[in-house]
């Protein structure tokens, strides 16, 4: 028999968890604080900490696994091609990369800085050092349709 005990989520929302299938916490927590902070403030990197925020708060609070943050995040994942695309009107690339255009003005920026050949290298480096694989492979592909789509 599984545990069902109430929570309350910072919006006033209660919510019932059972720790073996926390997908219903995940959804409330989407739906109720998620899509309306995104929806109020457009800035998608905010809006999950937001999210993370409060699930740190709940799995101090009533003593939860610390894995619970993964499953939201999961869970978040899901609905990207969903209903916050549809949210949105951008497609989940472009949810995932809002920051693209900063990106492209910081190199717009290091190549009109007048840096030797070295300098400019080590810089760019710098710049796209904590960006994973596909992220550079997006910004590639972003770099290239504002070139060659002009």
């Amino acid at each position: 028999m599984s545990e069902v005990k109430k929570i309350q989520l910072s919006n006033g929302t209660e919510v019932d968890f059972d720790k073996k299938t926390p997908t219903t916490l995940f959804e409330v927590i989407i739906s109720e604080i998620l899509i309306p902070k995104y929806t109020e403030n457009a800035d998608w990197n905010l809006s999950l900490n937001i999210i993370i925020e409060e699930m740190n708060r709940l799995i101090i609070k009533h003593d939860l696994s610390p894995k619970l943050k993964l499953g939201l995040l999961n869970k978040v994942e899901e609905h990207l091609d969903k209903d916050i695309e549809e949210l949105t009107g951008v497609d989940k690339i472009e949810i995932l990369f809002l920051n693209m255009d900063d990106y492209v003005e910081d190199i717009r920026r290091l190549i009109l800085a007048g840096k030797d050949k070295e300098e400019l290298r080590t810089s760019m480096a710098q710049l796209i050092m904590p960006l994973t694989i596909f992220e550079l492979s997006e910004l590639f592909i972003y770099l290239g349709k504002r070139t060659f789509l002009k």
